[in-house]
C-alpha cells in the first residue's frame, strides 16, 4: 500500500527526534568520558603535586642517575598499573581489596564468646595478615587502644614488642608506650634503628636516619646529631631532617654550626631546622604526643569501589 502523503511530516519529526536523542546519548556520553579524564588528570596533578613536594626537601644536584632513572621507571609502571585498574574495575572475577575498616572493627571488638586478650588477638591477626596491609590496620588498632589500658595494658605492649618483628608495628607499639609515659621501649627501638649510622654505605646510614626520625623522640635526635659532620652532603641533609623531625631547642647549638656550610643546600635546610627547634622547649619530645605518632602510623590500604560511578566498567 503507498504511503500517505499525510504521515511524511509524523516520520520527518519522529526520525528528527531519534536523531536527536542519538546525538544528546554521544554528548552525554562524552561529558562523561570528559569528567572521567578530568578526574584522571586532577589525581595525576596531584600525585605529581606530591613528588614535587618530596623532591623540594632533597636538592636535585645530589639525586643520582641511578635514582632518578628508578623513580622515572616507577612512575611509569604506576601510571600503567593504574590503567590496568581502571580497565579491571567490576570485571566478574576480580578480586576485591580487603575492607580494612571492617577488619580494624573486627580486631578491636572483644565479644562474649571470644576468650582471646587484645594482645592474643592482634598476635593472631599478624599471623593471618603478615603483609604490609595487615601492618597498618594492627598498627591503628593499638594506636586507637593508646588510652586504654584495660584493653591493651602496658605489659601487653613490651609483649608484643618482644614477640613481633615487623619493624614498623614495632615502633608503633614503642611510640604509644612513650605516649603513656613509658619510654624503656621507644629508646630500646631508636637504639635498634641507630645500629645502621655505622654503616659503611651512605646510603644505608640515611635509611637509618630516616627510621630515627620516624620516632619523633628526642632519643633519636642524639643518635642522629653526629652524622651532621658526615662526609656525605646525602647523609647530612637526611640528619638535618631527623633532627627537625625528632630535636628539641637543646640542639639548636648541634645545627647552627651548618649555617656557613659551603653547600648552600646544607645550609638553607640548616636555617629552616633552628628556626623550628627554636621554638621547642629542651622538654619537648621526651614523650610523644598522639598527633606525631598519628602521623607516622603506616598507611591504610584504600578500598576501591569497583564498578560504581561513570568511570566504572562500561555494561550493556
Amino acid at each position: 500500500m503507498a504511503m500517505s502523503r499525510a504521515s511524511l511530516p509524523a516520520l520527518a519529526i519522529t526520525a528528527a527526534l531519534g536523531m536527536g536523542a542519538g546525538a544528546l546519548a554521544v554528548v552525554l556520553a562524552g561529558g562523561d568520558a570528559r569528567r572521567c579524564d578530568a578526574g584522571d588528570d586532577n589525581a595525576l596533578v596531584a600525585r605529581i603535586a606530591e613528588l614535587e613536594a618530596e623532591l623540594s626537601r632533597r636538592p636535585a644536584a645530589f639525586a643520582s642517575p641511578a635514582v632518578a632513572l628508578a623513580a622515572k621507571r616507577a612512575g611509569r609502571d604506576g601510571v600503567q598499573a593504574m590503567g590496568g585498574q581502571r580497565q579491571g574495575a567490576g570485571l566478574p572475577g576480580a578480586a576485591e581489596p580487603p575492607d580494612a575498616d571492617q577488619q580494624l572493627k573486627d580486631l578491636l571488638t572483644l565479644a562474649w564468646n571470644d576468650r582471646r586478650s587484645m594482645r592474643e588477638k592482634l598476635d593472631d591477626f599478624l599471623v593471618r595478615h603478615p603483609d604490609s596491609e595487615g601492618v597498618a590496620i594492627a598498627s591503628k588498632g593499638v594506636f586507637e587502644l593508646v588510652d586504654n589500658r584495660d584493653v591493651l595494658p602496658d605489659t601487653a605492649l613490651a609483649a608484643l614488642y618482644l614477640e613481633q618483628g615487623d619493624p614498623a608495628f614495632k615502633r608503633v607499639l614503642a611510640q604509644v608506650a612513650s605516649t603513656r609515659g613509658d619510654n624503656s621501649l621507644i629508646e630500646l627501638h631508636v637504639a635498634e634503628a641507630a645500629t645502621g649510622l655505622h654503616a659503611a654505605s651512605p646510603a644505608e646510614r640515611q635509611q637509618a636516619l630516616v627510621e630515627l626520625a620516624r620516632t619523633r623522640h628526642v632519643a633519636a635526635a642524639d643518635r642522629a646529631a653526629p652524622l651532621l659532620r658526615d662526609p656525605d652532603t646525602g647523609v647530612v641533609l637526611d640528619a638535618l631532617l631527623a633532627l627537625r623531625a625528632t630535636g628539641n631547642q637543646r640542639h639548636v647549638p648541634m645545627v647552627e654550626a651548618l649555617l656557613a656550610h659551603p653547600d648552600e643546600s646544607v645550609s638553607w635546610l640548616a636555617r629552616d631546622v633552628v628556626d623550628e627547634l627554636r621554638m621547642l622547649s629542651t622538654q619537648a619530645r621526651t614523650r610523644i604526643a598522639e598527633r606525631e605518632l598519628a602521623a607516622e602510623l603506616p598507611p591504610l590500604p584504600l578500598a576501591v569501589a569497583a564498578g560504581h560511578g561513570p568511570c566504572g566498567a562500561a555494561t550493556g
